[in-house]
């Protein structure tokens, strides 16, 4: 591969794909290897022998399923159910006279911040569709900049444009960024923390080689982990009671929930009952959120569509 490459004046010491990317845009040879070479591992992976022993007579995918994996506490799957990949998606269709309705929750990890934290005034700011163009109007920035530094909140990044707005998410939302510093100090010092729910994380990874205190970039990295956890994790149980009230709601209906992915859920159902069950899923977001955090001072919203095949829905 390296010698076909060098004859077309592309000289490279290996052919990784963070090797040859730089190329890309500029040789349709690289471009068509690193397409083929996705097109090759989709193949392999989700092929024929895939096919034979997870998809059964009914043309239904199964696999197993773990309803708290991880430090997130994420519901995972197994048999390409959570990692189907995109190319793939047309494949899942509804049944004839049925649908998709397709929900995926919004801007959910700072909308859980506003709830966990408290922060008054970030649980404003979720009254909008958008939470980060009111975000951005009280920092005096773009969008996209008030964007950045919120996430970059949420992760511990501490440069570029993200970091300079950071300084103004903390005199803006002084609530809501003590709770994520909070968690990073606990995580620091190899301190477990916990989720809104409850839920212990432990934080101290990697002790053995690595004691707390023994590693200033190590206990940092663990600081961040704390600072992400408190927020997946939190996000997670939310999701699953929004699941559980979905499925609490349909039950004695001819539609059902057919897969929840990550912050999305997939609910199959007859055609004819498409705008009940759009209104089905909203109303009990609402339920969900308002019993998990004990108010309605936060807004959680989702986006829904209604499909045919999977692929159709838009991320």
């Amino acid at each position: 591969m390296r010698a076909l490459l060098a004859s077309a004046g592309i000289d490279v010491p290996t052919t990784r794909k963070h090797v040859l990317e730089p190329y890309r845009a500029t040789s349709p040879l690289v471009d068509a290897l690193l397409r083929w070479r996705a097109d090759e591992r989709v193949a392999t992976t989700y092929g024929y022998a895939w096919l034979d022993a997870h998809v059964g007579a009914d043309d239904r995918l199964r696999g197993g399923w773990t309803a708290c994996d991880g430090a997130a506490g994420r519901m995972t799957a197994q048999n390409g159910l959570h990692n189907l990949p995109v190319a793939l998606r047309s494949a899942v269709a509804a049944a004839e006279g049925h649908v998709l309705v397709r929900a995926d929750l919004g801007q959910i990890e700072p909308r859980v911040l506003a709830a966990v934290s408290g922060d008054a005034a970030f649980a404003a700011a979720t009254r909008a569709d958008d939470l980060y163009a009111p975000v951005a109007a009280r920092l005096g920035v773009e969008r996209p900049i008030a964007k950045v530094a919120v996430l970059a909140a949420m992760y511990g990044q501490r440069s570029g444009a993200a970091g300079q707005a950071l300084s103004g998410l903390e005199h803006a939302y002084p609530v809501a960024m003590a709770h994520l510093d909070a968690a990073y100090a606990a995580g620091t010092r190899g301190e477990p923390v916990r989720t809104f729910g409850g839920r212990l994380v432990p934080t101290a990874f990697a002790a053995e080689e690595h004691p707390v205190g023994s590693n200033p970039a190590m206990d940092a990295a663990r600081g961040r982990f704390a600072r992400n956890a408190v927020i997946q994790g939190s996000a997670a149980e939310l999701f699953k009671a929004w699941a559980a009230t979905v499925r609490a709601a349909l039950a004695g209906t001819p539609a059902h929930i057919v897969l929840c992915l990550h912050d999305e859920l997939l609910v199959h159902v007859p055609a004819d009952g498409a705008r009940d069950v759009v209104g089905i899923v909203g109303t009990a977001l609402t339920d969900a959120a308002r019993r998990w955090t004990g108010s309605t001072d936060v807004r959680f919203v989702a986006d829904t569509s209604v499909v045919h095949r999977w692929s159709e829905a838009k991320d």
